[in-house]
């Protein structure tokens, strides 16, 4: 498994490859995003997040990946503090979910 600098260091040369398109998804639902499923693993959550789209840019119209909560976290924070996104409503991190309650 990756160490934090690595993943942090990989993910901006990734992001570096990137280029921004602006989607109206008022038009037409051109990306689905949903979660379908959590899994606990020990003090882990994982998540699959699974997207479908019909934008070009993406090389697969159907793809799933696994996060874990802390990702979600990391993102949420990061949008918060990137001045790109200054102004525009960032909804909060999700809870971490409780497995163990009743």
């Amino acid at each position: 498994m990756a160490t934090v600098p690595k993943l942090l260091q990989q993910q901006e040369e990734d992001h570096s490859k990137l280029r921004s398109v602006s989607v109206d998804l008022n038009v037409d639902p051109l990306l689905q995003i949903d979660i379908p499923y959590a899994l606990s693993e020990r003090d882990k959550v994982k998540f699959t997040v699974h997207t479908k789209t019909t934008l070009p840019t993406f090389q697969s119209p159907e793809f799933s990946v696994t996060r874990q909560h802390e990702d979600f976290v990391w993102l949420h924070d990061t949008l918060i503090e990137t001045t790109d996104y200054a102004g525009l409503i960032i909804p909060p991190a999700p809870a971490k979910p409780d497995f163990n309650g009743p």
